[in-house]
């Protein structure tokens, strides 16, 4: 049987570990939480956000949008025509206070505590100290411990986890995404969410962003917000195959689009857009 003096050793070795551990299963609560998304060097890019809660769609950048917290990383992925990137941002939970590992502590103590008194005052009464007192009293730390343990798991399982209230997106456009000079238009390619909407089966269109004034596109009628399905028959699946089709075009020739707008599809003609702009 082990003497008095192991008996404590092996206490004292199980106090030292609880005292490097935190409360078990901290967690945290999810929560609603606004976020601001910005790509400083690519602005009006769309944002597709997720985690194992949810997934939310932010129409332009820079914005705020409405998540739910959670512990797993928060995936933030943002799109501009042609160009893409991602980013991941880390949950974390408040520090806990010392208040409920105090009280904790003082509770887990408390029993241990008595029990250490009275083991010490029957090894006063003998005039030495037994095996018993010698357990107790480590019993009492031990206690104080577990118990300022389970206080701080108790408080930061209350504690609200969030994400950085500002991300950023590395996203770079050195020039206006989709944009189409020949015929006055800013074009790109629509989210998985303005798809949907649309009724589209994917996401085989181009969504017109904005229309010059004065412009061959705004004189042939062709406003912000259609989307073009295709351009003289070649069905348009991005940006980047509008610009090709354009740079393509002989100045002579017109431009003939199949218009989606507010569920119907109508076609636009653009008569002779006009030569290819230099560098284009």
């Amino acid at each position: 049987m082990p003497g008095p003096a192991s008996t404590l050793c092996r206490l004292s070795c199980l106090v030292a570990l609880l005292a490097t551990l935190p409360g078990c299963g901290t967690t945290g609560q999810p929560v609603q939480q606004s976020i601001w998304i910005e790509t400083p060097d690519c602005a009006s890019a769309s944002c597709e956000l997720r985690n194992d809660r949810g997934q939310w769609t932010l129409e332009r950048t820079p914005g705020s949008i409405t998540v739910t917290t959670s512990s797993a990383p928060l995936e933030v992925a943002c799109r501009a025509g042609e160009q893409s990137s991602r980013t991941i941002a880390l949950s974390t939970v408040p520090p806990v206070g010392s208040g409920a590992a105090a009280v904790g502590g003082l509770i887990g103590a408390g029993a241990a505590g008595s029990a250490t008194a009275a083991a010490t005052a029957g090894a006063a009464a003998v005039g030495m100290a037994t095996p018993a007192a010698l357990i107790i009293v480590a019993a009492a730390v031990f206690g104080g411990l577990a118990g300022a343990g389970l206080g701080a798991g108790a408080e930061a399982a209350t504690r609200a986890i969030a994400y950085p209230e500002r991300i950023t997106v590395p996203l770079r456009c050195d020039k206006p995404a989709g944009e189409s000079p020949r015929i006055g238009v800013v074009v790109r390619g629509p989210t998985a969410e303005e798809a949907r909407r649309a009724g589209l089966p994917d996401a085989s269109a181009v969504w017109v962003v904005a229309v010059a004034e004065g412009s061959p596109a705004a004189a042939a009628g062709l406003r912000a917000g259609d989307l073009l399905r295709q351009a003289n028959g070649v069905p348009l699946d991005s940006a980047a195959r509008l610009q090709a089709l354009l740079q393509a075009l002989a100045p002579d020739s017109a431009l003939v689009l199949q218009v989606q707008r507010d569920g119907s599809a109508i076609e636009v003609r653009i008569p002779a857009p006009g030569p290819p702009a230099e560098g284009r």
